[in-house]
């Protein structure tokens, strides 16, 4: 059996995600595709349109044959941790070969190179970015300036895309686990976007959103970031602002800020108000979604590179057996076909809290979309 890897949102999947899972099998060679997908809030900070049960089925109906949540510790990070906590994973299962990723360049060669520039210099860029920092730019800028004195012109404009960027960093956690698996780059296809998708939603432009989605979504309750803001102007409002300060991603007094918004119940004025130069808007996001979930900077490094499970959402009913024993005897990390609390309690206690912050983000969605609780529990392969 010869396995690609893939890691993804499908927030919704489209058109364009089953062509690089076609590609991704063709180019491999491989008979089975591995999904590494980020559960029910996203890395850009996204609250997740469809829950994560909903984009595993629809994944499985067009050419994935496992999927595996990333747990919420990751899946809620920034692009380096994003990255590498789903190829530790993939890592992990002992058992991919391939490593397949869109991106707007499609040129593995150029990607790798970029990669381990990064990693040699890394010491470099990093004392570079924290001179940037003093000068006034914003965390994004000062380390897009620092790189940019190590790269080609060519390298420059290859780093300033966004899916370009999450290639890279995944290349990079493959390099610093020494691992074996191969990295194969496929070129997007730039006309479709979860983003564009999600935006035609937002509009209300629903049938033209269904033309570029996939099957599945036709009786979907779909989540919008606005839907987060009382919950999220309840937290603000009645937490110290020392409790603010500890939120991963909260820096430089920007406690004050989220505080002073608080009275702000808007979900996007709330946003845009809270951003400013220094501040990237996919950081504030992501600060909401931390708030909500209570992710903490003691958390985050309590948890990071420790937190490791292969938490099954779906399976090919037709691999379902083979792909079992394979993942149980091969995998270097718990594989977890359900979910209740004796599996929970078997667990580490870095995996133990990690997973209960997965049920909690799901129990959240769920509020939001007015389901029942406890999927997590109850979800069958």
């Amino acid at each position: 059996m010869k396995i690609v890897g893939i890691i993804a949102e499908f927030n919704p999947m489209h058109k364009g995600h089953k062509y690089l899972i076609e590609k991704a099998k063709e180019i491999t060679g491989a008979d089975t595709a591995i999904c590494i997908m980020s559960g029910n809030f996203t890395q850009a900070g996204n609250v997740a349109l469809v829950d994560k049960f909903k984009r595993a089925k629809t994944a499985l109906e067009n050419g994935i044959d496992v999927v595996i949540e990333l747990p919420t510790i990751y899946a809620t990070a920034s692009a380096e941790y994003f990255s590498y906590g789903a190829v530790s994973i993939l890592e992990n299962l002992g058992c991919v070969d391939y490593i397949c990723f869109g991106s707007e360049t499609g040129d593995t060669r150029e990607l790798i190179q970029i990669a381990y520039t990064l990693i040699q210099n890394e010491e470099s860029i990093w004392d570079k970015t924290t001179s940037y920092l003093k000068e006034g730019l914003s965390f994004a800028a000062a380390r897009q300036q620092a790189i940019a004195e190590f790269l080609t012109e060519d390298e420059i404009i290859t780093i300033t895309s966004s899916n370009n960027i999450l290639a890279i960093e995944y290349i990079k956690a493959l390099v610093k686990l020494k691992s074996n698996i191969q990295p194969i780059a496929i070129k997007r296809d730039e006309n479709i976007s979860a983003t564009h998708i999600r935006e035609l939603i937002q509009q209300g432009k629903l049938d033209e959103a269904k033309y570029l989605m996939l099957d599945g979504y036709e009786k979907a309750k779909f989540a919008k970031n606005e839907d987060i803001m009382q919950m999220l102007s309840h937290y603000l409002v009645t937490s110290k602002k020392e409790d603010i300060e500890a939120i991963r991603d909260v820096t430089e007094g920007l406690e004050n800020t989220l505080k002073a918004n608080s009275n702000i119940y808007d979900y996007h004025e709330f946003i845009q108000e809270t951003k400013s130069k220094r501040y990237q808007l996919s950081k504030i996001k992501r600060i909401a979604i931390n708030s909500l979930l209570n992710i903490t900077k003691e958390m985050h490094e309590r948890l990071y590179d420790k937190a490791y499970y292969a938490h099954i959402l779906g399976i090919n009913k037709y691999k379902k057996g083979d792909l079992l024993s394979l993942l149980n005897k091969q995998s270097k990390i718990p594989v977890l076909a359900s979910i209740n609390d004796n599996i929970i309690d078997s667990l580490s206690e870095e995996n133990k809290e990690s997973i209960k912050l997965d049920i909690k983000a799901t129990n959240i969605h769920n509020i939001i979309t007015k389901e029942e609780q406890g999927k997590d529990y109850t979800n069958r392969l």
